[in-house]
């Protein structure tokens, strides 16, 4: 109802209230409460003059919204008629009954307007591409086309600067989900990259801010939908964009003295076929390795190495940067040694060799890690030498023994974990970053279930500290979940004698109440059972949700 009122003073004035930065902003936050009918008028609205709304500061959010809205109500159709085609109920309310047939008729129409009104609004984007590819405002009109036609979500993070993804270490493909389309949709992203493919100044589109987010855009929406454009488009990327100076030995290639034509790469790596990957290793990447370490030009590599799948190549790679690991290691660089680490452990090669490596810069002097100064050292590790200087546990280093945990023999890891007094290491998984260990440990197929009964046994004594925790909890969770009915009637019992001060807190009640900790006091054979009960429960939950 405000929503309405709302959009009903703004009639016949809709062009230029969305020009407005105020506004603007507000129209933005209460379109997704706006109806049916109120939707359809201000769309039709703001048909009047695209041109105008694609290119303004303001006006071009709103649009934006109203786009993302609309394919928002396509991707729900399309979710609902895949749920419509399982077995109904045979018991349906008898007002819902009388109700339906007229919803879905507004449903229909509704989905009828934002189908045919999104392509309009695609078809005129594509019909200004040349115009809106370079403009600030525009260019991201276009990104958001791109992934409306494609039925391709892009991740929010996927364009960010490399400061923001400094404090990340994801190397996927960038893409959320992907849905169907129809040929028309389709149509219009097979244009659009047959255009932008034939532009005379294709080799300098990433070179520029703007116009380079909309490749990379392009590249992970064609990843996800017309895959066989994508080999076509790299190709013409790498001889245009790419290989314009591919640098000597004193100097870099152009490609990394430019930030937006960096990042393009990145992207490119990150879903490129094998072919492209090599080419790029060989021309760009090949015995520079070092050098690119030591700039800002490090991201790519670590989307080199993350985006590699070839155990010879990679090897290639590692042995070129290994003589350079206690450098990365000691002085801030764990973004690199994370990146090398995850490849290994995704193509099962150079582990032992990597974890000897760890062992002694460490200063670890058993060569089994029966010493905590192996963990201690990985879990401060920092992502950059940029980043502040800390002691406490980082999320560069919790990832890196996540990973160092899944590797096929993780031995060194877990006597190096185990061996840490049971204080810390109750600190370490009451830690935000530091927590999930404990999912990784419980998880691990690298790791025995002797292994598991060490830790329960260390943490003898720490359960109700761990329970009390915020963060602690959900590690205690993740415990209690792969333990067996006596394993869990002995923490429970651990838990008892401290109950008022476990009951007492906010996580530790949540505890108590979420495992009948009350009922193991009273009656401890009707606790079993119950017990029992939730474990099978949660067994067939797992196994419906593995049913393909």
């Amino acid at each position: 109802m405000f929503a309405s009122n709302v959009f009903s003073q703004t009639a016949g004035s809709e062009l230029e209230l969305v020009c407005n930065q105020l506004v603007s902003r507000v129209l933005e936050k209460i379109l997704p409460f706006a109806s049916s009918e109120v939707f359809q008028n201000f769309a039709n609205a703001l048909n009047s003059d695209l041109r105008i709304v694609c290119t303004d500061p303001f006006a071009s959010h709103v649009l934006e919204k109203k786009m993302k809205l609309a394919n928002d109500c396509m991707n729900n159709a399309q979710t609902k008629k895949a749920s419509a085609e399982e077995p109904a109920k045979k018991e349906l309310e008898s007002e819902n009954e009388i109700e339906k047939p007229e919803k879905e008729e507004n449903d229909q129409n509704h989905l009828k307007f934002c189908t045919e009104w999104l392509l309009k609004v695609s078809k005129f984007v594509l019909n200004n591409m040349e115009e809106f590819v370079n403009d600030t405002y525009a260019s991201h009109v276009v990104r958001t086309m791109l992934q409306c036609v494609s039925g391709v979500t892009v991740m929010t993070d996927i364009l960010k600067s490399k400061k923001s993804r400094d404090q990340s270490d994801e190397n996927g493909d960038g893409q959320r989900g992907i849905m169907a389309r129809d040929k028309a949709f389709l149509e219009v992203l097979r244009e659009f990259t047959n255009r932008i493919m034939l532009w005379p100044q294709f080799g300098d589109l990433a070179y520029n801010e703007a116009s380079a987010a909309t490749l990379q855009t392009l590249i992970l929406v064609l990843n996800g939908s017309l895959g066989k454009l994508l080999p076509p488009l790299l190709d013409l990327l790498y001889s245009k964009c790419f290989s314009q100076e591919e640098g000597t030995e004193n100097t870099l290639p152009y490609v990394f003295q430019d930030n937006c034509a960096q990042r393009t790469l990145e992207v490119a790596l990150s879903v490129g076929s094998s072919t492209f990957y090599d080419k790029a290793y060989e021309k760009l990447f090949k015995g520079r390795l070092v050098d690119l370490c030591e700039t800002e030009s490090k991201f790519a590599v670590i989307s080199l190495i993350g985006g590699c799948k070839d155990k010879e190549k990679f090897s290639e790679i590692y042995e070129e940067l290994e003589p350079n690991f206690k450098r990365f290691f000691t002085e801030g660089e764990g973004g690199i040694m994370l990146a090398i680490a995850k490849a290994s452990q995704k193509l099962v090669t150079k582990q032992g060799n990597f974890l000897s490596k760890l062992l002694e810069f460490s200063s670890c002097t058993d060569p089994e890690g029966n010493n905590p100064c192996l963990i201690q050292s990985v879990l401060r590790i920092q992502a950059s030498k940029f980043s502040k200087g800390s002691s406490k546990i980082t999320y560069a280093g919790s990832q890196m023994v996540q990973t160092l945990l899944r590797f096929n023999k993780p031995i060194k890891m877990i006597n190096s974990m185990l061996s840490l007094p049971a204080n810390e290491l109750r600190d370490l998984f009451c830690d935000p970053c530091g927590s999930y260990v404990m999912d990784t440990f419980v998880s691990s197929p690298s790791i025995g279930e002797k292994s598991r009964d060490r830790l329960r046994n260390k943490l003898k004594g720490e359960f109700a500290g761990l329970a009390s925790s915020r963060n602690g909890s959900r590690a205690f969770d993740s415990l209690w979940a792969v333990s067996d009915i006596k394993t869990k009637a002995t923490i429970g019992q651990e838990l008892l004698a401290k109950e008022a001060a476990v009951s007492g807190n906010q996580w530790g009640s949540i505890i108590f109440a979420k495992h009948g900790l009350s009922l193991l006091r009273k009656r401890k054979s009707d606790w079993e059972a119950f017990q029992g009960q939730e474990t099978k429960k949660r067994k067939l939950f797992k196994e419906f949700l593995s049913v393909p």
